[in-house]
């Protein structure tokens, strides 16, 4: 399985991703997960997000960032 990491920063713009996430999605050889320099980032739109890794603790196997 191939590995994505969305960076998120604190005040992102949530509808960026939305795109190449949703596509990534739909394929069975694709994990989407979230990596921030925070636990939690809050983006333009105001949704709050916990990320799934902090810098630093993300796997170092990963295809796409």
């Amino acid at each position: 399985m191939k590995n994505a990491l969305f960076l998120l920063l604190d005040e992102f713009a949530d509808w960026e991703g939305s795109y190449l996430s949703s596509t990534l999605n739909q394929s069975e050889s694709w994990s989407v997960k979230t990596i921030s320099v925070e636990e939690k980032v809050v983006s333009l739109g105001g949704f709050s997000v916990l990320v799934d890794y902090v810098i630093g603790s993300e796997p170092k196997d990963y295809d796409l960032l």
